[in-house]
Order: C-alpha cells, then sequence, then structure tokens
C-alpha cells in the first residue's frame, strides 16, 4: 500500500475515518458496560470474569484509547474505498461490522466473555444482509450455513468434553462462528477458524512466554476469531 494512496484515502474520504475514529471512541467505554449489564443481571461475581485484558474491575489502558480509534478509522476507511453497490449502504454494513467485532474482541480479551446480546444480533444482521442482497449468499443458503457450523462445532465440542473432560471451545465461540456463516457461508468460516487457530496459539504461548501466564488460566478464543474474520473478511 503505497504512500500515495493513503493520503488519497485520508482526502477523499476523510468522512469515513473520521466517523470511524468517533465510534472507535464509544466501543473503549461499550467494552466495560455492556458485560457489566450482562453479568449484573446473572448475579455473577464481576471479579471471577477475567481474562487476560485484567476483568472488569482494571482501569482501562491509556493505550487502548488511543489505538482502537485508530484502527477503527482505518477499518471504516477501507470500507468507503472497497465498497461495493450500492457504495454508501455497503460500505456502512462493512464498516458496522468490523466495529462489532472489534467490540467483540475487546470484551472477550478482558472478561473471556461473548455477549449473547451482541453475537445474536450480529448473526440476524448477517441473515438480514443476505435477504436483501448485501451479501454473497441468498437468505436459504445463509441460514443453512450458520446452522451447520452452529452443529458441527457444537458436536465436536460434545465430543471433546466428553473424551477430555474440558471444553475445548466455549459456547460464545461458537455462536460467533455460527454468525460469521450467516455473512460469509461455510468455507469462509473455515478458513477463519484455521487463521484463528494459529493465531490464538502463537499469540498465547507468547503471552505466557513475556507476561507469565499461568497454564490454567482461561485464554479467550474470541479476540483470534476476530482478527482472522478482519483480514479474511475486510
Amino acid at each position: 500500500m503505497s504512500l500515495s494512496f493513503m493520503l488519497r484515502v485520508l482526502l477523499e474520504h476523510w468522512p469515513w475515518w473520521l466517523a470511524g475514529a468517533g465510534a472507535g471512541l464509544w466501543l473503549v467505554p461499550l467494552a466495560r458496560i455492556i458485560p457489566r449489564k450482562v453479568l449484573q443481571r446473572a448475579q455473577a461475581p464481576l471479579h471471577e470474569w477475567q481474562g487476560p485484558g485484567g476483568g472488569l474491575e482494571e482501569p482501562i489502558p491509556l493505550a487502548r484509547r488511543i489505538w482502537v480509534p485508530a484502527a477503527n478509522a482505518g477499518f471504516w476507511a477501507y470500507a468507503a474505498v472497497t465498497a461495493g453497490h450500492p457504495a454508501f449502504w455497503f460500505a456502512l454494513l462493512t464498516a458496522s461490522l468490523a466495529s462489532t467485532l472489534l467490540l467483540l474482541a475487546l470484551i472477550d480479551w478482558d472478561t473471556t466473555l461473548l455477549p449473547d446480546w451482541i453475537v445474536l444480533p450480529l448473526g440476524l444482521a448477517g441473515l438480514v444482509s443476505s435477504s436483501i442482497g448485501m451479501t454473497q449468499h441468498n437468505l436459504l443458503v445463509s441460514a443453512a450455513s450458520a446452522l451447520v457450523v452452529l452443529g458441527l462445532l457444537s458436536g465436536l465440542a460434545w465430543v471433546f468434553q466428553r473424551i477430555k473432560g474440558v471444553s475445548g471451545i466455549g459456547g460464545g465461540d461458537i455462536k460467533l462462528l455460527a454468525a460469521l456463516a450467516a455473512w460469509w457461508g461455510i468455507l469462509d468460516v473455515l478458513h477463519v477458524i484455521f487463521g484463528a487457530s494459529i493465531i490464538t496459539l502463537v499469540w498465547y504461548l507468547v503471552w505466557r512466554r513475556f507476561k507469565g501466564l499461568g497454564p490454567q488460566d482461561e485464554w479467550p478464543f474470541g479476540p483470534a476469531i476476530v482478527v482472522a474474520a478482519l483480514v479474511w473478511g475486510l
């Protein structure tokens, strides 16, 4: 990507990256507000839901208040550049999907939680988008893809649980992948799973090596799914 291309994007699509940066500023507090409300409604102790990000009782890192708006601005600008037809609505849909995935990654990183409040509407939005021709699949294929991914991964998780006695993949991860299947279909989600598996393995080993992560500590799969999905989908 050349410097001239980046400058052209900044000049021609400044409303998009500016809106993306503004939305990114809201993602940071939302990533704490939403899981807090979910856990409070479930009467679950906040301190028990703690991921590598430190949980909900730790202060939000200053770096997050910088890189999240910057990354979200980039996603929105890229969506505007690569938008299909109709350009505005396609770009807005793509940008919203990217922001939602980023929000889920932040929540999962802090709490190992992928709230149904976000994941289920994300899947529903994929079905609606397919029904109005905004994805590569029609509604039937979109729904069938989501159901197949949901059933297949749930079955594999059940078998793993029976054999190993521990959960191999969380229910939130399965629902997120099923929601992505509603958007992109089975084959794309298989690529996302493969990429996410590699990313999370490397990420875990590096984090454990430099941050002193214990072997029994929970490690969220959601952030790796999001990274793989953004790279593959955008």
